[in-house]
């Protein structure tokens, strides 16, 4: 049997991926089937157990995708004290649009998670990753940027900015206009980053 290079399993990753993210989106978290993933993918119920062993599996890829996609918008802000407002609007508005195709359904997935153990437990290992990538940006913002005063706890700190993000998430999925949200996000990350003593 010929090798398949690295390239090709990526490929077929991201096909299997998009199909699923087309599939939650049409048909919600709980309706969506493996089947159906892999019907869109063009790829056998085998091929698609091969690389995402549960439907569990693929929702925490796509959370994991996210992340690097929030970590993408980030990187090129958040370099100066004096553009901290302006920054954190990019990013509210980046990363809002690069998550709208997925807003509903993740939303569906952790009303889904209080009846689904497996569902519940990769939600809560995605926001430990979360929390972990969020406090070491956190870390890198205070070292190397002057943000923060030494005795701020930034894993707690971590802790609650996702927390405010995911409260104007979940308001953005009733209707809360995105400029509402972003200005109470803007607003509210300014009062933590210079309420610390900056």
């Amino acid at each position: 049997m010929p090798k398949v290079s690295t390239a090709h399993k990526t490929k077929v990753k991201e096909t299997i991926t998009q199909a699923a993210i087309k599939n939650f989106v049409k048909n919600g978290y709980a309706n969506t089937k493996m089947d159906d993933i892999a019907k869109t993918a063009d790829v056998s119920k085998g091929t698609l157990y091969l690389y995402f062993p549960s439907k569990e599996d693929l929702f925490y890829s796509i959370c994991k995708k996210s992340q690097q996609s929030l970590i993408e918008n980030r990187d090129p802000l958040f370099k100066k004290k004096e553009s901290l407002a302006s920054d954190l609007g990019k990013f509210y508005d980046n990363y809002t649009d690069a998550t709208k195709e997925t807003l509903k359904f993740r939303m569906e997935a952790i009303a889904e998670s209080m009846h689904n153990p497996k569902l519940r437990r990769f939600l809560i290992q995605n926001k430990r990753d979360f929390e972990e990538s969020v406090t070491q940006f956190l870390k890198l913002m205070k070292k190397e940027r002057g943000f923060f005063q030494k005795n701020v706890d930034l894993a707690a700190l971590a802790s609650g900015i996702i927390a405010l993000y995911d409260g104007l998430y979940l308001s953005k999925t009733v209707g809360v206009n995105h400029e509402e949200n972003k200005d109470v996000w803007v607003k509210t990350m300014m009062a933590i980053f210079f309420g610390s003593g900056n």
